[in-house]
């Protein structure tokens, strides 16, 4: 134990200097060249001589008839002098990222609404710019933003979010609605006339509603319902993407987000209109304090930022 703290104690008495000194020496073997080297007056570099042979318990140095040589403990030192300061200034390197040669693996909770609108048009991006970087992205649940916290996940994709002070809100763009509704159904005239819908034009029909995630509980979003009673929501459940199968057959209707119905109607024959605009939501991609100069997560904003402006 008394061996321990003796070590401990030489060693908060260690700095940078001593071992850059002792890296100069090892490679000069001369108290002389060394100080010139590191700029010091001779006193200086035999003070820190001193220290260096009262820390390692070895001469380091000693004069023989050919001159000034180093022990035989000396020149086994080489290596781990180099691999400290070498560790040294890896701990005060700055982090980098470079998205052509990384690997990282983003660890993101989002609904598929998320999926489809902010990380589908991303990874085209990816594939070219950065070929080996991954997703992992898990279902955005009321537990993703204590995961959040936890660091268990990096980032969220979410709409309207009053963000604590520990979190980060970028906010990507503003979202509106649009009602999805099968081919040859009653709203197709009124539509036409390239009008927003209300929720007076909907309430005739049965609705089918999105339930999307709260910092507690799930939570139906209810734009549609004219008097909030919720009598003609037939269905409510956490997945948008399952909504054009939900509507496709029947005169019921869904009011999904913009960027979610163009990309609805090239692959269907679903027809879609405007909703009120004022029923639209902001979205956005919220991240921890912890990770704002974290190089990876800002390249991955600014790459969000950059592909969803456009709509």
């Amino acid at each position: 134990m008394m061996v321990i703290q003796k070590m401990n104690d030489a060693l908060t008495s260690l700095d940078v200097r001593t071992l850059r000194f002792l890296q100069l020496l090892l490679r000069t073997s001369s108290v002389t060249r060394t100080a010139m080297h590191l700029g010091i007056s001779q006193p200086a570099a035999s003070r820190i001589l001193a220290r260096v042979r009262d820390l390692i318990g070895d001469p380091v140095l000693i004069r023989t008839q050919s001159g000034y040589k180093l022990t035989d403990h000396a020149l086994g030192l080489d290596d781990p002098v180099d691999a400290a300061l070498s560790a040294i200034a890896d701990v005060f390197r700055p982090s980098t990222f470079d998205p052509a040669q990384s690997n990282h693996c983003y660890r993101i909770a989002s609904t598929d609404y998320g999926v489809a609108a902010v990380l589908g048009p991303i990874m085209e991006v990816f594939a070219v710019a950065a070929p080996a970087l991954r997703f992992d992205v898990s279902p955005l649940v009321p537990q993703s933003f204590s995961d959040l916290e936890k660091g268990a996940i990096d980032l969220l994709l979410y709409a309207d979010l009053d963000a604590r002070d520990d979190l980060l809100a970028q906010k990507l763009f503003d979202e509106t609605y649009e009602v999805l509704f099968r081919p040859g159904h009653p709203l197709e005239e009124q539509a036409a006339s390239n009008l927003a819908l209300t929720p007076q034009d909907v309430s005739a029909f049965r609705l089918i509603e999105f339930s999307f995630p709260g910092i507690t509980s799930l939570q139906p979003d209810t734009i549609m319902r004219e008097d909030g009673d919720g009598s003609n929501a037939v269905f409510q459940q956490p997945y948008f993407t399952t909504l054009p199968f939900l509507v496709g057959q029947t005169d019921a209707v869904s009011a999904v987000p913009k960027r979610l119905a163009k990309q609805v109607q090239k692959l269907t024959s679903l027809c879609s209109a405007p909703f009120q605009p004022s029923y639209g939501f902001p979205y956005y991609l919220i991240r921890h304090e912890r990770s704002r100069f974290n190089p990876a997560v800002n390249w991955l904003r600014e790459q969000a930022l950059e592909i969803t402006k456009f709509g």
